[in-house]
């Protein structure tokens, strides 16, 4: 009988994805109850987007007692206190990092590099204290409360992939971080997909593993964990992801690995390989140009990821779909992606 897993976060359809090739049984429980999530769940709980914080938390907690399941804290769910069998980094380990100004200071005390806090009167970027997906982010010289003000450095945003366990941790890939991609309909900072590797020079590769290893190592991290860099003149550590991310597509698809099965063997006390990279893979966000209605599910496609329900309405900017990838290089990728959302948008939407 396989190993039953309960996958309880925002956007869970990657995470459920990777777990169903592992072979577990899997529930999900989340706000996006994408049709393509339901191929890969024995069941799929929707909460509201607004329901509050303390009955998630208690029907993630009934559903994992009634039936048995381990649970997988995902994106947006890292940090709530659950009672249960956790397969995922603690609650309180996930708070530690989520905060960026707590974050930050650990940063310090180790020596690791990262953009500076900035005082009152100085202009800079600004930040959610808590969150990511470059939701909320600006640049301005005053920061309102809940925010935090640091320097902004022009590079190119990128991350490491790891795997870790019992204080050490490996990684599994570098990746570039699209962020407000235009051609997405994406704006700003926001998160608008990956590409996995991240084209750069090998010298260039291993500092980055090596700074991601010991951020990671430095705050004791189990499982799959990513860390994000802007890489300038030399990488700065923006922040870490104690959980799946939305780079989960592009490393798997990348490298024929599962990403799944290798979070699960660390919490048994088994690292990986180092996995080798094959293929340029791109997973993208896109984003509704307009408010829009699903004409058609095009769930099953190997092109999309996330897909929407025939029938369901998305209102301007909201994400609409993810778009898949690979190829031999960036630039082919690309291309592939803006065929697919033309694709996309002429056989599933109504405007």
């Amino acid at each position: 009988m396989p190993e039953k897993v309960l996958i309880a976060g925002n956007n869970v359809r990657n995470v459920a994805e990777s777990a169903a090739k592992a072979g577990y049984e899997v529930y999900a429980l989340t706000k996006f109850s994408d049709a393509d999530l339901k191929i890969y769940c024995r069941e799929v709980v929707r909460i509201g987007d607004s329901q509050p914080e303390k009955e998630i938390k208690k029907r993630v907690e009934e559903l994992a007692e009634s039936l048995n399941l381990k649970i997988v804290l995902c994106s947006g769910f890292e940090t709530l206190k659950i009672r249960g069998e956790l397969l995922c980094n603690s609650p309180e380990l996930s708070e530690k990092v989520s905060n960026k100004l707590k974050f930050y200071k650990e940063l310090e005390k180790a020596g690791l590099p990262f953009p500076e806090l900035l005082g009152d009167n100085e202009k800079g970027i600004i930040k959610p204290i808590k969150g990511g997906g470059g939701e909320d982010v600006s640049i301005s010289s005053r920061a309102e409360k809940g925010f935090l003000k640091q320097r902004f450095i022009e590079g190119i945003p990128c991350s490491v992939s790891l795997i870790a366990s019992d204080g050490k941790a490996v990684p599994i890939a570098c990746n570039f971080i699209y962020a407000g991609w235009k051609e997405m309909n994406a704006h700003g900072f926001r998160y608008s997909g990956n590409l996995t590797p991240l084209a750069v020079e090998d010298d260039v590769r291993r500092e980055l593993e090596r700074l991601a290893v010991e951020a990671v190592e430095l705050f004791g991290l189990t499982g799959s964990v990513g860390v994000d860099f802007i890489l300038a003149e030399k990488p700065y550590i923006l922040e870490i992801n104690p959980r799946f991310q939305g780079s989960l597509d592009s490393v798997e698809w990348s490298s024929d690995i599962n990403i799944f099965r290798m979070h699960a063997e660390a919490f048994e006390g088994k690292l990986p390989a180092k996995p080798k990279t094959r293929r340029f893979a791109l997973r993208a966000i896109l984003f509704a140009p307009e408010k829009v209605e699903i004409k058609e599910n095009l769930a099953g496609n190997p092109f999309f990821a996330d897909v929407p329900d025939k029938g369901a309405v998305y209102q301007k900017n909201d994400p609409l779909v993810s778009i898949l990838a690979t190829g031999n290089s960036r630039e082919e990728v690309e291309r592939k992606v803006v065929k697919r959302r033309d694709l996309f948008l002429s056989l599933a939407v109504r405007a």
